[in-house]
């Protein structure tokens, strides 16, 4: 019988999100909404505001916007 492949856990998003918050992954620029795939899930990112990472310079993931 062959050994169980070991179970892989959901990532948890990074603590500091919330209301109001975007993820900006910083690799890529582009930002994710709250409750989104990869909110608070990617390698490098940080939370910020939908006005400060588009004035930062980063983009919406596939150019739909939080609000």
């Amino acid at each position: 019988m062959a050994p169980a492949k070991p179970v892989v856990a959901a990532t948890a998003p990074a603590a500091g999100g919330g209301a109001g918050k975007v993820w900006v992954n910083s690799a890529s620029k582009v930002y994710h909404c709250e409750g989104t795939k990869y909110y608070g899930k990617t390698k490098a990112g940080s939370y910020m505001t939908e006005a400060e990472a588009k004035a930062a310079g980063n983009h919406a993931d596939h150019g739909k916007a939080c609000s």
